[in-house]
């Protein structure tokens, strides 16, 4: 039996970047199970971020190594 889901995760985000992301997120099923599923890769390192050439918080953080 898959684990209950109970907790919820939300991030504030522009109406523009929503719908892009919803927009696409359809084309491979509900928007709320690709955001699990980009959890889920980025919590199993499966995930890798390409950083923009203008930001550098993100980006600066150490890769754990496998």
């Amino acid at each position: 039996m898959a684990e209950k889901k109970t907790t919820l995760l939300s991030v504030r985000v522009t109406s523009t970047m929503r719908k892009e992301f919803n927009t696409k997120a359809k084309r491979f099923g509900d928007p709320s199970d690709i955001h699990r599923q980009l959890i889920d890769a980025f919590n199993e390192d499966r995930l890798t971020i390409q950083p923009p050439l203008n930001t550098e918080s993100l980006y600066n953080v150490p890769r754990k190594e496998d």
